[in-house]
């Protein structure tokens, strides 16, 4: 895997997930809620591909692994100098959360963890474990901050 930063319209970026997990919320009764920071600039420069892949990817098993509720997808940022910003994004969900002794199993290739199987767990187990590989390559990781039965938030900090 390579990264390829290009100049990116971040807001062309967000209506693009938000068309796509929206109507995938919508289906199963989900809410679905999007708070952007307005300040953030609109035009970037990252690794656009990357970064839409492993948001998408942490929205869609946010909302598989939720059944009531919701899921809100937050964008902050921080100026780290005249050119530069940490560009943050947070996932939050109300679904089934992760025992904290399991969190580690989430980034192993190919695991599914026992709480799931409930769930159609029609993936390869291989989702995280690219989120995060994706996210080092880029100078950032994947925080994970889970209750169990009482949702997750997955978050990570991209300098753009």
């Amino acid at each position: 895997m390579e990264i390829m930063p290009i100049r990116y319209d971040l807001s062309s970026m967000i209506n693009d997930m938000v068309n796509v997990a929206a109507e995938q919320a919508k289906k199963k009764s989900l809410s679905f809620t999007l708070n952007v920071d307005k300040s953030i600039p609109r035009i970037l420069e990252g690794d656009e591909y990357h970064i839409r892949q492993v948001m998408m990817n942490i929205v869609n098993n946010a909302i598989k692994y939720t059944e009531r509720g919701g899921v809100t997808v937050s964008l902050t940022y921080e100026k780290t100098d005249e050119y530069n910003i940490m560009l943050r994004c947070a996932i939050s969900d109300t679904g089934i959360g992760i025992k904290t002794d399991d969190i580690d199993h989430i980034f192993r290739p190919f695991e599914h963890l026992e709480s799931t199987r409930r769930f159609s767990t029609d993936g390869s187990g291989l989702g995280l474990p690219i989120v995060q590989r994706l996210l080092n390559l880029m100078d950032s990781e994947l925080k994970v901050e889970s209750g169990f039965h009482k949702g997750s938030t997955f978050s990570f900090e991209i300098p753009q």
